[in-house]
């Protein structure tokens, strides 16, 4: 469904255990340094590591990085940390950390199963090994539910509010066992954690009931369905880099610009539709502004929309999308897709190996109905976008799937294909030096549709949104 990168395991004692035997406990008491400023402290060891660095994030910015020793530990050394939310990583792989000031924190994680290995502990540890186990639990749930839309209404929310009750449970028992109350905060983020997974889920609910017992009407649901509205607060600065509440806003946000389209036929840009309810609910600059740009690229890849609806969501944007990044980047994005048009001839793209090689893309792809797909630097769309080849490939045998990094240097690019288990045969780096980069430089999960006579039939899809899998059937199909 969606990746939520939370954090519960019952970790003592067997994980003290097995850090003491790794050696890489040391000290946990909280400390100052000589001008009595709070230190954070985290440190660790990486089992089959793929690469020289760990790097710590907030707001998507990193904030500091560690270079592993010859026995693969690091270690970071932070003053004036503000508590909230972080983000580790380690070449493709990352992870939320929930921080406190003197936290001093311990980390042990095997590349090979990152999230299944990630150990926490030492001072602040609890809280986190209780996110990643909620997470890892939700993850399991999310993995066979599809069938549970067939329910009817109540049936459906007798299982939501089930599972809710079941994880409230476990956090009921994990505070149990704390000496100290949970800080507002993390109590918080948990119950996001918690309760905004299934959320998600009610408000998928009508249209996944829909399509899977194949009705031609929208289910009328009671106004109970949706009472939990009431009591969210779709604008709280704390959680807004929180990719479990960013996904639920922005689905429950779409859920209403379809609705609007269902109920009123005329009204049918939903990407426009959804710009409004943007605009309407959300207040924080910074959360707007992002749920903006998600629409506008969007619909660069909707080519089912009319020429009208196109103008209309790209000047709602400009007028109302404040972040001149996110502006400039979308300017760019609408000249490289007015540069390279449905019907023309692929321009002469050339790649390099993981050997270093040049490679013609035009003639990898010919007589192949090809997809060349761009990896996104973002590592949530990362996680997607290879879940997604993998069963695209199973699903469509006869098309070639060609992916280009545009980004990484080559020592961290080969380190991604080796953990991602990537065949290099249809993996390429584009030099920012080549002279048709411009032309696809970005770091979204852009893909072009070609067909076996080297036609461009999709110039800008992108991999993970629908309207790709939409175009890929039509390809199917010919």
């Amino acid at each position: 469904m969606f990746k939520v990168n939370c954090l519960n395991k019952n970790y003592f004692p067997s994980v003290l255990i097995i850090l003491l035997s790794l050696g890489v406990l040391t000290g946990f008491s909280s400390c100052k340094n000589s001008e009595n400023k709070e230190i954070t402290f985290i440190g660790g060891k990486i089992k089959n590591p793929k690469g020289k660095y760990v790097y710590l994030s907030s707001q998507k910015m990193v904030i500091d990085s560690a270079q592993l020793d010859d026995h693969h530990k690091f270690a970071f050394e932070l003053d004036s940390v503000k508590e909230g939310l972080y983000v580790f990583n380690h070449g493709p792989e990352f992870q939320y950390l929930y921080l406190h000031p003197t936290d001093s924190i311990m980390m042990y994680l095997n590349t090979w199963d990152f999230d299944e290995s990630l150990i926490f502990s030492g001072k602040g540890s609890a809280k986190n090994n209780f996110l990643i186990n909620l997470y890892l639990q939700q993850e399991r749930t999310e993995k066979n539910f599809k069938e549970n839309y067939k329910l009817g209404e109540q049936e459906f929310s007798d299982l939501i509010d089930a599972g809710i009750q079941k994880k409230l449970e476990l956090y009921n028992n994990f505070l149990e066992d704390q000496e100290d109350s949970p800080t507002p905060k993390f109590d918080k983020l948990a119950k996001t954690g918690i309760y905004f997974p299934y959320y998600f889920m009610k408000e998928y609910y009508p249209y996944n009931h829909m399509w899977m017992l194949k009705l031609k009407d929208f289910p009328d649901l009671s106004d109970e369905f949706y009472a939990y509205r009431d009591h969210l607060d779709l604008n709280d600065p704390d959680l807004i880099d929180y990719e479990t509440y960013f996904v639920y806003i922005r689905t429950y946000l779409y859920h209403l610009a379809h609705k609007k389209k269902y109920l009123d036929p005329s009204d049918n840009n939903v990407e426009l539709n959804f710009m409004k309810e943007v605009n309407g609910k959300i207040t924080v600059p910074r959360l707007k502004d992002r749920l903006l740009a998600t629409s506008a690229w969007r619909s660069l890849s909707n080519e089912y929309m009319t020429p009208e609806q196109h103008v209309a969501v790209q000047d709602y944007f400009f007028e109302n999308c404040q972040n001149e990044k996110i502006r400039s980047e979308l300017k760019v994005s609408l000249d490289q897709k007015e540069k390279l048009k449905s019907g023309q001839k692929l321009p002469e793209l050339i790649v390099m190996d993981s050997r270093g090689n040049e490679v013609k893309v035009n003639q990898m792809a010919q007589n192949n109905n090809t997809v060349i797909y761009f990896w996104p630097n973002d590592l949530m769309q990362i996680e997607i976008v290879n879940e997604k080849l993998d069963k695209l490939q199973k699903l469509y045998p006869d098309v070639k799937f060609i992916g280009i990094e545009r980004t990484k240097e080559h020592e961290e690019w080969t380190a991604f294909l080796e953990t991602k288990k990537l065949s290099a045969e249809n993996q390429f780096k584009i030099s920012k030096d080549s002279e048709c980069y411009s032309w696809f430089e970005g770091d979204m999960a852009r893909s072009i549709i070609v067909n076996k006579d080297g036609n461009v039939l999709n110039s800008y899809l992108f991999f993970t949104d629908k309207y790709f899998d939409m175009h890929l059937a039509d390809l199917k199909k010919r």
